[in-house]
């Protein structure tokens, strides 16, 4: 076969791939067509011709195995184009194959002139084929990228060229003298492979996830593509330049330690470089000591011993002390295995957390201890400074928290050394027991227990936070009021009043009860309901002396006929008995007002009601308390506003006059902060076997004043922001 038959069955296959989409290019001026650069050659070059001895099957590849084309009869002439391995390449009737090389006798060559050399380029790009060197002349065809055309000449930014059997111009910058590089893409997902570029057209295959396909262009939302040889269609949003990674992740994992990527699970392979302590990696297998993992810095090999299924939070190398003797594991759970114990007050290196764990390097090596047994503060080494007496019944507990075990319960009065305080509890010995006591339970004075025994105030007298003139004064206790005595130290009763736990000056009590006094039977009191007018006579016909106010004490005379005969501000007279009350009227204390005042509108719907004068308890009926109850009581985020409530109510308790505080089972004191409420068989024992959300003020907060203490002052608003 010649080569001018090579090209044209090139060009012809070529032209069937072609769509007549056009392509804008600038417009230029039309120049003059200069003729294509022809190279003649004079060189003869002899043809190789054979005939056939005898009939022939022809193959498809040089083999006798190949498939069959076609038979060519005896005695026929045939063109060699070239020989392989004692088969030669022939045509036969537009067919192209391979016969045997010994079937054939050689026939005396012809020798022939060699045809002009002609000039071949290739489309860079999917072009249209214009009628003229214009981007605005007439499109003739669309030609895709990589074909192969005739150079026919140029006209100047473009290059006239023969397509098939078109011919026209394209850019001349858009033609190479080499034929282009394939460009390969990846198919995201599988898709479809369409005969046009529209979903209603023919499927012609389907592509699969990350498969490699050969990109020619892209037209709106759609490329043109070749998979496995068929050309078609699919969507361009589908198409990624990289080849996606189809790795099957089968679960989470975090690195404890900096560790280097590997090529394989083997410590000597290449390194892909070095993935850093607390990543989450996506684990493919495990294999032996080692495990397949994806990074950010790719899919590689790490030690399996360097990885842990729970999240890893890593710190940079930091001291730490261990809080008492504990085990070393081999990994972040107590179900692990041991590895070796560490003696409490040993210093070691922190470098990372997980669900409660903190990974270490120890006097035994590296491991896991529980972060619960780590301190960041270096050990005090303990010496006893002194003494403290208990003034109630305490546990002594194994470390600062009430949760913590018991080693045993001093009682009042109990004489015990004192080592050292952290936060709100104290270290103590006594005997041969060493823990922690909250301070609110010790003094620095010798305290003698009473057993609860009865006492009576002398006097109007301070009730105090402590034993001392110098503390800060919880309210005042009236002469004569009952209350009940726990212990004595240094001139000074501890004592249970209607306002609290306190301290007043033992010289201002006393075991004696008062003498009740002498009713006056002369005189009966009564208190006025409403603002009333005193008539001159007992009768609304009787003309009016004045206007009593609300809640003034009268002198009570006598009665007839519903009317009651008083004496009063306004003189003496009468007024209707529906007025009057025996009792005088409550009001709620300045201090519980400023308390509602601080209240309304600064903490939107979360306060669903708000109760304060009421029979049942001290406060409440004195005008002393408010409960401001929380709606939906039980949603988590309904008991954080609470708690954003309660501490607004703390910080500006000086300005408010609060007293104490009650929510959520815990009760905040002066001087004790928050305590545990009906635990702890101090407080509430009204409501002893009555025990409910309400009682143990889950629904609300129950807000105590002292009266009128609050000094107005400024309100600090920090807690609304928290």
């Amino acid at each position: 076969m010649n080569n001018n038959m090579g090209v044209n069955r090139v060009l012809g296959l070529g032209l069937t791939a072609i769509l007549t989409l056009g392509l804008g290019a600038p417009a230029i001026a039309a120049a003059p067509l200069q003729p294509a650069t022809v190279l003649a050659s004079t060189v003869a070059t002899a043809k190789i011709i054979k005939k056939t001895k005898t009939s022939l099957t022809m193959r498809k590849t040089a083999s006798s195995r190949a498939a069959s084309v076609l038979v060519i009869p005896k005695n026929t002439t045939l063109n060699v184009s070239r020989s392989s391995s004692g088969w030669d390449h022939v045509s036969y009737k537009s067919k192209i194959g391979w016969v045997p090389a010994q079937q054939l006798t050689p026939v005396k060559a012809q020798t022939q002139a060699t045809p002009k050399t002609v000039v071949y380029r290739y489309l860079k790009s999917f072009q249209s084929l214009r009628q003229k060197p214009s981007a605005a002349s007439a499109s003739l065809t669309g030609v895709i990228r990589k074909t192969k055309v005739q150079r026919l000449g140029s006209s100047g930014s473009w290059t006239r060229i023969k397509v098939g059997r078109s011919i026209g111009f394209v850019p001349t910058n858009q033609l190479s003298s080499a034929m282009p590089a394939a460009v390969y893409k990846y198919s995201k997902a599988k898709q479809p492979l369409f005969q046009k570029n529209s979903s209603n057209s023919k499927r012609l295959a389907t592509v699969v996830s990350g498969a490699k396909v050969e990109w020619f262009r892209t037209s709106g939302s759609w490329a043109h593509v070749s998979v496995s040889g068929t050309k078609g269609w699919i969507s361009a949003a589908k198409l990624s330049s990289t080849k996606p990674d189809t790795t099957k992740i089968i679960g989470s994992r975090w690195l404890i330690a900096d560790t280097v990527l590997r090529e394989g699970n083997w410590n000597k392979t290449r390194s892909l470089g070095t993935v850093r302590a607390g990543e989450k990696l996506g684990l493919v297998l495990t294999k032996g000591s080692w495990s397949k993992v994806r990074t950010t810095r790719g899919i590689g090999w790490v030690p399996t011993a360097n990885l842990i299924s729970r999240a890893f939070k890593a710190i940079p190398a930091t001291p730490r002390w261990v809080v008492k003797n504990t085990t070393l594991r081999t990994g972040a759970s107590s179900s692990t295995s041991q590895k070796a114990t560490v003696p409490a007050r040993e210093k070691v290196t922190l470098y990372g957390t997980s669900n409660g764990w903190s990974r270490v390097k120890t006097s035994k090596g590296f491991g896991w201890i529980s972060s619960k047994d780590l301190s960041a503060n270096k050990p005090v080494s303990d010496v006893l400074k002194g003494n403290r007496w208990a003034i109630s019944s305490v546990a002594v507990r194994a470390s600062t928290s009430s949760t913590a075990k018991s080693l045993g319960t001093i009682r009042p009065g109990s004489k015990v050394g004192f080592y050292r305080s952290s936060g709100s509890w104290s270290k103590i010995k006594t005997g041969q027991v060493i823990g922690w006591v909250p301070s609110s339970t010790l003094i620095d004075k010798t305290y003698a227990p009473l057993n609860n025994v009865k006492r009576w105030a002398t006097t109007n007298v301070n009730l105090r936070e402590g034993g001392s003139t110098s503390y800060r004064s919880l309210g005042v206790i009236p002469k004569n009021q009952q209350v009940t005595a726990h212990g004595t130290a240094n001139g000074w009763t501890r004592i249970t009043t209607a306002q609290g736990v306190g301290w007043v000056s033992s010289a201002y009590v006393t075991s004696n009860p008062p003498k009740a006094p002498v009713p006056d039977k002369q005189q009966v009191f009564r208190w006025t309901t409403a603002n009333v007018n005193l008539r001159a006579g007992g009768g609304v016909e009787h003309r009016s002396l004045g206007v009593v106010p609300k809640g003034e004490k009268v002198t009570f005379l006598k009665m007839s006929n519903g009317w009651s005969q008083i004496k009063s501000s306004q003189g003496t007279g009468w007024v209707s008995a529906k007025y009057l009350a025996a009792k005088a009227p409550v009001s709620l204390h300045p201090d519980a007002q400023r308390v509602l005042k601080a209240i309304d509108h600064r903490f939107g719907d979360t306060v669903s009601n708000i109760h304060t004068i009421r029979s049942g308890s001290v406060g409440h009926s004195a005008g002393k308390a408010v409960d401001l109850m929380i709606r939906d009581y039980k949603n988590k985020n309904r008991i954080a506003q609470g708690d954003q409530i309660a501490q607004f109510l703390l910080d500006n308790r000086e300005q408010l006059g609060v007293y104490y505080l009650i929510w959520q089972d815990q009760i905040w004191l002066p001087g004790s902060r928050w305590n545990e409420y009906s635990a702890s068989g101090k407080y509430g024992t009204q409501f002893t076997n009555n025990w409910n959300d309400t009682t143990k003020h889950m629904d609300h907060i129950h807000v105590e004043v002292y009266g009128d203490s609050g000094s107005d002052g400024r309100l600090d608003l920090s807690a609304l922001g928290r």
